[in-house]
């Protein structure tokens, strides 16, 4: 736990909740149309048009064009206004709606400190501070959840969209916390198994799935050495029944035995929208040649 007397590591703890929770949960946006001096009413856009501002926001852009409703606006984030380049159309004024979620930043903190030591750089975007090593092995055991084998640990570190590998900055480990709206560790213990279950269902599988390869690269590695991506196979794909005959297929024939990321996409496609008798895989002509040659060695093996 670290020692916080005097020491002033939390004093921007209200300013990193509030960064945090716009990361858990993005703003959602509204407009109103400015015409005929009429302030009008404010009307939420629709969730694409507040995914693309808020890219924005994350890029750290004052202007930027987003398409609304087919047409393109220039938004102004300083002025709050979009503007249409069409010249006859309406100008829109714009406003943040900023989610708050039901967590007690204070019983937050103390959840956070108990686990909590001091990381290099200090300078982190993530923060100065972080949960690693035995205390991130503590924290999983408080949650009854291992981290080596258990799913529902990838789940709360994709939640956490933590950076590496077993570690969660205080903005991260914050954020987690509050998409899931808990703040202290028996409400986070009650959260695994349906973490556990969302991925196992399909529910969260493909945000966890992409999640897991940039998290699992060493850097500046672009690659996943095949054993590695065999073992998040078994946590993420346990009920694929070709996993196993693929894998060992793989290990067998793949030249420099590396996943990259478009062939660790494609095989959830594979997992998820092939059946087992590989029926449709030819419906789709874009398959990389990596999974050609195992389809055709596979039905060949099993005369199909």
């Amino acid at each position: 736990m670290m020692n916080t007397k005097g020491s002033g590591e939390f004093a921007t703890w209200d300013v990193d909740c509030e960064q945090a929770f716009e990361v858990a949960l993005p703003p959602r946006w509204e407009f109103r149309d400015r015409a005929f001096g009429s302030p009008g009413i404010w009307r939420p856009f629709n969730e694409a048009v507040s995914c693309e501002i808020n890219a924005l926001v994350r890029r750290g852009q004052r202007r930027g064009n987003v398409s609304i409703s087919g047409a393109e606006f220039a938004v102004d984030l300083q002025d709050m206004v979009a503007m249409p380049t069409d010249q006859y159309a309406v100008p829109r004024g714009l406003r943040k709606n900023v989610r708050q979620p039901n967590v007690n930043k204070k019983a937050l903190r103390q959840l956070y400190q108990k686990y909590a030591e001091e990381l290099l750089p200090a300078d982190h975007p993530g923060g100065p501070d972080g949960i690693a090593g035995d205390k991130f092995l503590e924290l999983f055991k408080d949650l009854e959840v291992d981290p080596g084998t258990d799913v529902a640990a990838l789940a709360l570190a994709s939640a956490c969209n933590a950076a590496e590998m077993g570690v969660f900055r205080r903005r991260e480990f914050i954020c987690g916390c509050a998409a899931l709206e808990v703040d202290n560790i028996a409400d986070l213990r009650g959260k695994m198994p349906e973490l556990r279950d969302n991925v196992i269902s399909g529910k969260s599988l493909p945000e966890v799935y992409a999640y897991t390869f940039g998290v699992a690269l060493e850097p500046p590695c672009k690659l996943l050495p095949l054993e590695e991506a065999a073992q998040y196979w078994a946590l993420l794909l346990p009920n694929w029944p070709l996993r196993e005959d693929f894998c060992d297929w793989a290990m067998r024939h793949m030249k420099g035995k590396a996943i990259n990321r478009d062939l660790w996409m494609m095989i959830l496609k594979l997992a998820t929208e092939v059946p087992a008798d590989l029926s449709n895989f030819n419906e789709n002509p874009a398959w990389p040649v990596v999974l050609d040659d195992f389809v055709e060695y596979y039905r060949a093996q099993k005369g199909l």
